[in-house]
């Protein structure tokens, strides 16, 4: 274990305001970090070492024996847990649960209700055309051409405007659609189907391929 020169063995006080779980989870955290570190030898000079640090933060004998039992309890059960189940937190239903899962090696991790914010509508205002993503450009014989922009859509709309009217159909293929069927794309009428929200695969480079199709 290489420790800073600047090491000053302080972690979280016995005396201070903090909930007692936060306390004993920092002992039994550094207790159950050096037992994948050390070889059997090794781990006893270590755990001296952490137990003189413990009491120099205030803490007693009893208090970091309960946190070596708790990491030594936390290695074992996670050696026979095969799997964690997220439940909904309620009173008189989760404890219950935990302990039919506990059976079959499941761990039960709580989940805390929903906020009253998660209810509300969002306060800010939608990013509309601004926003990368999936849009649809309306034609005049009723098709819509969808698109797929990895960067804002309203200024890659300008840019089809552009192609349209200087007759460069090389340059965008919604330009070509108008250039070669002589139909009128409605771009002002453009809408915004699917905001970018992560990472997409797409075909044919960096844009999907043209699409015309029937709306309903």
């Amino acid at each position: 274990m290489y420790r800073k020169p600047t090491h000053t063995n302080l972690c979280l006080h016995q005396n201070f305001r903090h909930h007692p779980a936060n306390k004993q989870s920092t002992l039994s955290s550094l207790i159950h970090r050096a037992k994948p570190l050390y070889d059997q030898d090794s781990l006893a000079q270590e755990l001296e070492f952490l137990t003189i640090v413990f009491k120099e933060n205030g803490y007693s004998h009893q208090q970091i024996r309960r946190a070596t039992k708790m990491a030594i309890r936390t290695a074992k059960s996670k050696d026979k847990t095969t799997s964690t189940a997220y439940i909904l937190y309620t009173q008189t239903t989760y404890g219950r649960l935990s302990r039919m899962l506990a059976e079959h090696n499941i761990t039960s991790v709580a989940l805390p209700p929903k906020k009253i914010s998660s209810y509300l509508p969002p306060v800010k205002d939608a990013l509309g055309l601004r926003a990368p993503g999936i849009c649809r450009i309306r034609c005049e014989c009723g098709k819509v051409h969808i698109r797929w922009s990895g960067r804002s859509i309203h200024p890659r709309i300008k840019e089809h405007d552009r192609h349209v009217r200087l007759a460069q159909p090389d340059k965008s293929a919604v330009a070509e659609c108008s250039f070669n069927r002589d139909h009128i794309i409605r771009l002002q009428d453009t809408k915004l189907l699917s905001a970018k929200t992560g990472t997409w695969i797409v075909s044919s480079g960096n844009q999907l391929k043209l699409k015309c199709v029937h709306t309903t």
